[in-house]
């Protein structure tokens, strides 16, 4: 019964994947979030409960003493909003400079920034900065919340010189092409001393299937993964590829903290049919969503 089962589920798989490729040859990657942009209510719903975990997660790091209050700031890959750098500079960070390929947060519409203002914010969240940096944004004005996308995402081009104390993403690494490629990037623009942080969604992208099969892209074989190969496709990496790639990088205490976990149940039945290399307890396949940390010496 369960080998059927598995094998309905591997179809399914193959099948939401192929719809993902062929969506986003088509028409491009557009919507990075589960729900549409102009829900303002809801995107700033999202870029209050991330922030409220990274912050969470410095505090848990033990240092700065102070969270983000007089650090500069790179996120990578904020998506559709900047929402995210104006409740950082709200927290004190002293700028906040995001980097991305798409340019997707060129659209946002100036009502969210004036809405974000008045929305319940994450702890320590000074609402007079908020306000003021979101009204800045607003307008088309930098207010230390910056934007610059790069085509080849070189990070070292788009920062154009700047340094920095943290590096912050959600939700991003788990599209990047050559993540090793990236890590490597960041060496020469963060200080020592400098902290990473990002929440890695491992699961299946695929809105439908990922409630019930969060583990659907790791049923597909190598081969044919790539052959639907497609911008900001998972790439499929674990929790312990990124700790190898950190380690490989002279990044310290690196870890992974499991935010969503795969129910027993389900990791009993589901495993035997992912491919191979996913079946090993070393691959973790019950951390379904979890915050890669780690520090520069």
């Amino acid at each position: 019964m369960q080998s059927v089962k598995n094998l309905i589920f591997h179809g399914v798989g193959v099948g939401a994947m192929g719809l993902a490729a062929a969506r986003h040859r088509i028409g491009g990657y557009r919507r990075p979030t589960d729900f549409s942009s102009s829900d303002l209510a809801q995107a700033i719903e999202h870029v209050v409960a991330i922030v409220q975990d990274w912050n969470d997660t410095l505090s848990r790091l033990g240092t700065p003493e102070h969270g983000f209050r007089g650090l500069d700031v790179l996120e990578l890959g904020p998506g559709a909003t900047l929402g995210t750098g104006v409740l950082l500079r709200g927290l004190g960070a002293a700028s906040y400079l995001a980097v991305d390929v798409n340019e997707l947060a060129t659209q946002t519409p100036s009502a969210f920034y004036r809405m974000i203002a008045e929305a319940p914010l994450p702890d320590g969240c000074d609402p007079v900065i908020v306000r003021a940096v979101a009204e800045s944004l607003a307008q088309g004005r930098d207010a230390g919340v910056g934007y610059a996308t790069d085509p080849d995402f070189d990070i070292g081009r788009a920062v154009a010189g700047r340094t920095f104390d943290v590096v912050v993403s959600n939700a991003a690494f788990e599209h990047f092409d050559d993540v090793d490629a990236v890590i490597a990037d960041l060496g020469p623009v963060l200080r020592p001393g400098a902290v990473f942080i990002a929440m890695v969604d491992f699961q299946t992208h695929s809105r439908w299937v990922r409630r019930v099969d969060p583990n659907s892209i790791y049923r597909i074989g190598p081969s044919l993964y790539r052959a639907m190969t497609f911008p900001g496709q998972p790439n499929r990496l674990r929790p312990r590829d990124y700790l190898k790639l950190l380690a490989r990088h002279g990044w310290r205490d690196a870890q992974v903290r499991p935010v969503d976990r795969a129910p027993p149940d389900y990791l009993a039945w589901s495993r035997r049919s992912l491919a191979s290399g996913y079946r090993d307890d070393d691959a973790r396949m019950d951390v379904l969503t979890g915050i890669v940390t780690a520090r520069k010496p």
